[in-house]
């Protein structure tokens, strides 16, 4: 189990279904992306630079963009992913 694995495991509901629609948002739209657990939340980070983390708060969870710029999405396949996934 890796640290941001563990991380989720540990979240309460719906914060935990939150990180894990938004993990799998990730992992499929972006696969470039390495995730890791960073300032205590999952970051995802491309060639050593940050682009974004996730932090869960009581009620909501944050998606934070650090340099969202840098991802693309050309064919239009992430807001495809994004419906199917209920976001």
């Amino acid at each position: 189990m890796s640290k941001v694995d563990l991380y989720q495991s540990q979240l309460p509901q719906p914060q935990k279904e939150i990180v894990k629609r938004l993990r799998t948002f990730i992992a499929r739209c972006f696969p470039a992306l390495a995730g890791s657990l960073k300032w205590n939340v999952p970051t995802y980070s491309l060639n050593g630079k940050n682009i974004m983390d996730l932090q869960d708060f009581r009620g909501h969870v944050n998606l934070n963009f650090f340099r969202g710029t840098q991802l693309r999405d050309q064919a239009g396949s992430c807001k495809a992913q994004a419906n199917r996934l209920g976001m």
